[in-house]
């Protein structure tokens, strides 16, 4: 089974001599200890190696979810939701300026406001993770400005 380590030969280790007063015994315990933390040290490198691939992965990962939530797009029931939303909206804000009849233009500004604030072409472009924002703009959607001057045209438009 390849580990993926590096298969060239191992390095001959020096024995280590025994000091003066030092028997057998006490020579092959040293070079066991000796052994051991040399394991141990390389268990240490390679849970660090090991440590270090996992903390990429789990960053390639968050990358590759945030990808594939804004690639997602609406479904199609979604759109029709945020299209009735926008309409029911237009029609709130149409009665409380005075405005009926120009709902669809008032509308129109809702749906520009969503689209300039998200950066899309289409409502059905609109990343799935940012419906629910979008749907919260809606509904608080009430630009004074844009609505007078909707009102603007409107008596423009009666004379």
């Amino acid at each position: 089974m390849d580990t993926g380590r590096n298969n060239a030969p191992e390095p001959q280790e020096l024995p280590i001599p025994a000091t003066e007063g030092e028997n057998a015994l006490q020579l092959q315990v040293r070079q066991a200890m000796a052994a051991i933390v040399r394991g141990m040290q390389d268990i240490q490198a390679e849970f660090m190696r090991v440590s270090t691939e996992l903390a990429a992965m789990s960053r390639e990962m968050t990358e590759l979810r945030r990808a594939v939530r804004t690639l997602t797009k609406i479904t199609p029931a979604q759109a029709k939701s945020l299209n009735a939303a926008i309409s029911a909206r237009a029609a709130a804000l149409c009665a409380d300026y005075g405005l009926a009849g120009h709902e669809k233009a008032v509308a129109n500004a809702i749906r520009r406001a969503v689209k300039m604030t998200t950066g899309i072409q289409s409502m059905r472009e609109l990343p799935r993770d940012e419906y629910s924002v979008a749907l919260d703009q809606i509904e608080m959607w009430d630009d004074y400005k844009t609505m007078k001057s909707i009102q603007t045209r409107m008596r423009e438009g009666c004379k």
